[in-house]
């Protein structure tokens, strides 16, 4: 049995730590008992799986509302509806979820007349919606269900309010798990919105869109509970293995990744000037570049490989928990978040203008940047929406040219539960250095034998390599590389 919301009884008085408790006008309840209230313009509702949220579509005058009939419809309910203003004409107007306007010239003979009948008839409103097959949920408050959706009719004072449900499934699923707290300020005091406290986060939401604000996970999630899915995992033909483990020899020989040939990937991902007269336009592709101008692909993604498998790790660990992140930031709003082990982070977002595609072509993308900082360690890092895929499939974290780039190790050393897995601080400082410095020697043997070749375009001769082409474990060491090199 869902408890029911506390404000029904009355103010509340323990909204959450994080939230104002609002000083406005109360909610209004409805008589005799009901499940209904409505409270900081959304519609709540106290169901037997639990609590339901409703959003006001449009509202009209209820002194002008004279007739109303539901108009039969294949995908969803549609109402048909006259009003007639102090001295005015008729208006017969259609409305269905998100759409309204004049019932059309071709429904005039048919709807428009249904319309005038039940204005002749003259009947009262809870009349008129009984007659159209809605449900009474209390004095003043109907419900229509249709195949797909539901329509709630308010009669709030002088108006007629309709009422559609959350459509966000994800968010609605969370809604139904919660408990409402009360109505609240926002944290920027301009807006009042209602508090909730859900299974694994707090959040505030404001009408008439209902994404949370103020948002505090209170434990950690798994994948399943925000609707993230596992990153498909398919094998090339030359066995590469997307979404899964790659030796780092195998990265080197690579000839295309994702169907497309290295080169021309390569080419795609260094930065884009359409200004430029020689440069092909192409609108899908990064100015700020996901390779720096001299950054090579295939170098670029065997040093990371190198990092991430010396550190007992692997992409898709390292990519699902950015994913993990980012996801219950931009689709939740979270901005106190939670990770595995209970250790702690706080999340700044940062939206963009348009969608930025991945350069794979695998129908992925992203608008948003994210700056993440570990509460404890004060380590913080930058990552992006579309980065967390690219990394859990390709192992890309982008180049070290790229103002975009996310190196491995500071994803590592951010989450903590990464830093345990690898060993602590100080193993992720000793095998960076390790591989840098491999790698630094490979590049300056590739220039010295082939002439001043672009790092991975063509494999190298690495100094004091094991059998398996792969760095020695024990290899020279100095300090990692800095962020954005």
């Amino acid at each position: 049995m869902p408890r029911w919301p506390r404000f029904w009884r009355s103010r509340a008085r323990d909204a959450a730590a994080s939230a104002t408790p609002a000083t406005g006008a109360a909610p209004r309840t409805f008589p005799n008992g009901s499940r209904l209230a409505i409270a900081a313009g959304f519609l709540v509702d106290v169901e037997a799986d639990g609590l339901h949220l409703y959003t006001s579509d449009f509202e009209v005058p209820a002194d002008q509302l004279k007739a109303l009939v539901v108009v039969p419809d294949d995908r969803r309910p549609r109402i048909a509806y006259r009003l007639i203003s102090p001295g005015g004409p008729a208006a017969d107007m259609d409305w269905s979820v998100g759409d309204y306007g004049d019932l059309g010239s071709d429904e005039q003979e048919t709807v428009g007349a249904r319309l005038e009948a039940v204005a002749k008839r003259g009947h009262s409103l809870d009349r008129q919606l009984a007659d159209a097959n809605f449900e009474k949920l209390a004095e003043g408050a109907w419900r229509f269900h249709g195949t797909d959706s539901t329509i709630t009719v308010v009669r709030d004072g002088n108006g007629v309010a309709f009422y559609i449900p959350v459509s966000d499934r994800r968010m609605a699923g969370v809604i139904r798990a919660s408990q409402l707290v009360g109505v609240v300020q926002t944290s920027a005091g301009s807006e009042q919105g209602l508090r909730f406290s859900g299974e694994w986060m707090s959040y505030t939401l404001v009408a008439p869109v209902p994404y949370p604000r103020d948002a505090e996970m209170t434990r950690a999630i798994t994948p399943a509970e925000i609707g993230m899915r596992p990153v498909p995992r398919s094998t090339q033909p030359d066995g590469f293995v997307i979404g899964g483990a790659n030796e780092t020899e195998a990265i080197r020989r690579l000839t295309e990744l994702g169907g497309r040939p290295i080169q021309e990937l390569e080419a795609w991902m260094r930065p884009f000037d359409p200004d430029r007269p020689l440069e092909p336009v192409d609108h899908h592709r990064s100015q700020a570049g996901f390779l720096g101008p001299k950054d090579g692909l295939l170098r670029t993604l065997a040093r990371d490989n190198e990092v991430v498998r010396r550190l007992g790790l692997t992409h898709t660990e390292v990519g699902d928990t950015v994913r993990m992140a980012t996801w219950a930031a931009g689709g939740f709003g979270v901005s106190r978040y939670v990770g595995p082990g209970d250790h702690r982070y706080s999340i700044t977002a940062r939206g963009s203008m348009g969608q930025q595609l991945s350069p794979f072509w695998d129908g992925t993308g992203g608008s948003s940047d994210y700056q993440i900082t570990n509460d404890r360690t004060g380590s913080s890092v930058a990552v992006s929406d579309l980065g967390g895929p690219m990394i859990s499939k390709y192992g890309f974290y982008q180049g070290p040219g790229s103002p975009y780039r996310t190196a491995p190790e500071d994803i590592i050393r951010t989450f903590s539960d990464l830093t345990e897995k690898a060993g602590g601080e100080a193993e992720v400082r000793r095998v960076v250095a390790e591989v840098d410095a491999y790698f630094s020697a490979a590049e300056a043997v590739d220039k010295s034998t082939l002439g001043n070749v672009p790092p991975g375009s063509a494999p190298g001769t690495a100094p004091s390599s094991g059998p398996d082409g792969r760095p020695p474990e024990n290899g020279p060491k100095r300090e990692p590389d800095a962020r954005d090199r």
